[in-house]
């Protein structure tokens, strides 16, 4: 059974294979026995670390040489140099040291995107292997033996939590280790494939908690160290989405205050996952008690129920809108990194309820509750919203999405557009129900004529495409524009089925938004920010230096 690219579902992600562990462990009969099974190329550090050395000096030696003449500090720089090159490749079968996971630098690279197989052995047998075949430089004197004992156990205490998997190979085969190996690798990545709550490839977003659960949160993780962190900012975002803004909202009173709980320290990132969490304190759950047995109409009850067997019937419980408040906290990063880069991403109701904007003023958005960029317009949206709220109902929209600074090249033909990447992460927002991108469905009552945006003097002369051409950015300012469905609670009397599958009135009361529109917009804000921060990481390993010169505004 392979793991290479070709396999299905599979080939949407990438990840490479390490083995680490201490001299005497095995890794590199193992790595054999793995390579045949996986079908990957099997890279030792040692080699790549002799041919660093010989490319940089001229000086052709074994890793011992490099160790005893020119010292551990000329030999670990070398080390860290090769590990930080590899942690740019994938879908490779890497054979390492215990000592390149030591340097924090060194582990990042080499756990990027990995699955990393950590093998060890009772102290005994390592003595035995190592002895066997030469004892290393590092361990001299009549203490070698409790050198090796200590070392092996300080390196385990400390890596082992790095790892997938921990495996003992003491008393085992090359052949056995590597099936057990081969195990727990099919399991990772079937989980991987399968990671519903994480968003990104690079820059990964991972969301938890329900509506009326303990807490809710989110861990970013991907992050470079030494990037300064606000978490005033993340506040700032999360007041936007937070319910009982006003009259319009619902009027459950939660603060949503932030508490970030590790991955920042000084004001800075550190490199490990930020986790950040904000404590539910206003939930009543008192009014789902008479429901709890019935699917309500537009909600996820049914579908969840369906496929989990199990649902929470508390207000969702992770179908909830609350847990799109995760993303905030890890959009309103990646909305800072971006805005330090250039980029303004805005995103504005155009229509609620069938009324329209007319014009368009991104200074009036934040000065009414519907967050329109036309304040007459706005008045009588709200007016709207009041209205569907007196008659037990609610009321959609359409909210428009423009990101301006965006330079030329972020995306990745063909599976990986911007805008598949974009409106992917965007329609993971339950009410999100449509998206169009630029001009959308008007350019098919178009002739190529009209719809093509010519270029002259250095720049697009339209814009019909929406900023993105041939799934690329175009240094044009990026539109979309999103349908946003009604929101499924209300106490309107509906029909609907209990899980015995019978026919059963309903009436859901409770504190609900009669428009959600308001309050998805902070939320599309902070996935167009997430999906475009992991573009432009990606783009800044496959071409440094990129965003030059030439882009055609």
């Amino acid at each position: 059974m392979g793991v290479g690219r070709r396999q299905n579902r599979i080939e949407d992600i990438t990840v490479k294979i390490v083995l680490a562990g201490p001299k005497g462990a095995g890794k590199s009969s193992v790595a054999a026995e793995l390579a045949k099974l996986t079908g990957l190329e099997a890279i030792e550090t040692d080699r790549l670390i002799e041919e660093c050395f010989e490319r940089d000096t001229g000086e052709k030696h074994t890793c011992r040489e490099i160790f005893i003449e020119h010292g551990e500090r000329a030999f670990r720089a070398v080390e860290k140099k090769v590990a930080v090159e590899l942690g740019e490749t994938d879908w490779k079968l890497i054979v390492c040291g215990g000592s390149s996971l030591l340097d924090p630098a060194s582990r990042r690279a080499l756990r990027r995107n990995a699955i990393l197989i950590y093998l060890t052995a009772d102290p005994a047998t390592l003595w035995s292997r190592i002895a066997e075949k030469g004892l290393p430089p590092w361990l001299r004197g009549p203490d070698a033996r409790a050198q090796l004992d200590e070392n092996v156990a300080y390196r385990e205490e400390l890596l082992s939590p790095f790892a997938d998997a921990v495996i003992d190979t003491t008393d085992k085969t090359p052949e056995e280790i590597a099936h057990i190996a081969m195990q727990h690798i099919v399991e990772e990545l079937a989980v991987r494939c399968r990671a519903a709550n994480t968003y990104g490839d690079i820059i990964r977003v991972t969301t938890f908690g329900e509506s009326h659960g303990p807490a809710i949160g989110a861990v970013l993780d991907g992050v470079k160290p030494g990037i300064e962190f606000s978490a005033g900012e993340i506040q700032k975002q999360l007041a936007r989405r937070r319910p009982g803004q006003s009259e319009v909202t619902t009027p459950r009173d939660e603060k949503d205050q932030v508490e970030v709980l590790s991955g920042v320290f000084g004001g800075k990132t550190t490199g490990a996952p930020i986790a950040m969490a904000i404590i539910n304190r206003d939930h009543d759950s008192s009014k789902y008690e008479g429901i709890k047995d019935l699917f309500r109409p537009g909600h996820a009850d049914f579908t969840y129920y369906r496929k989990y067997g199990i649902r929470d019937y508390r207000g969702g419980g992770r179908s909830s809108g609350r847990e799109t408040a995760g993303r905030v906290m890890g959009g309103a990063f990646a909305l800072q990194e971006l805005a330090k880069r250039g980029v303004r991403i805005v995103a504005h109701a155009v229509e609620i309820a069938g009324i329209a904007a007319q014009t368009c003023d991104y200074d009036a958005i934040e000065t009414n509750p519907v967050r329109c960029a036309d304040p007459t317009a706005a008045q009588r949206m709200v007016q709207a919203i009041l209205a569907a709220k007196d008659d037990n109902d609610s009321v959609g929209g359409v909210i428009q999405l423009d990101i301006h600074g965006l330079p030329a090249g972020l995306g990745d033909p063909v599976f990986q557009k911007l805008d598949a990447k974009l409106t992917a992460a965007i329609m993971t927002i339950g009410a999100i129900k449509g998206i169009e991108v630029g001009l959308g469905f008007a350019l098919t009552r178009m002739r190529g004529s009209q719809s093509n945006d010519n270029m002259a003097d250095g720049r697009f002369v339209t814009n019909h495409a929406g900023g993105i051409t041939g799934g690329i950015s175009t240094g044009q300012t990026v539109t979309l524009r999103l349908a946003v469905k009604p929101t499924s609670s209300i106490a309107k009397p509906q029909r609907t089925l209990n899980e015995r599958m019978e026919n059963r009135p309903i009436e859901t009361h409770g504190r609900h938004d009669p428009c959600i529109v308001p309050r998805v917009i902070p939320v599309v804000e902070a996935m167009a920010a997430l999906a475009l921060l992991d573009a432009w990481e990606v783009q800044d390993r496959l071409r440094p230096g990129w965003n030059g010169p030439g882009q055609a505004g």
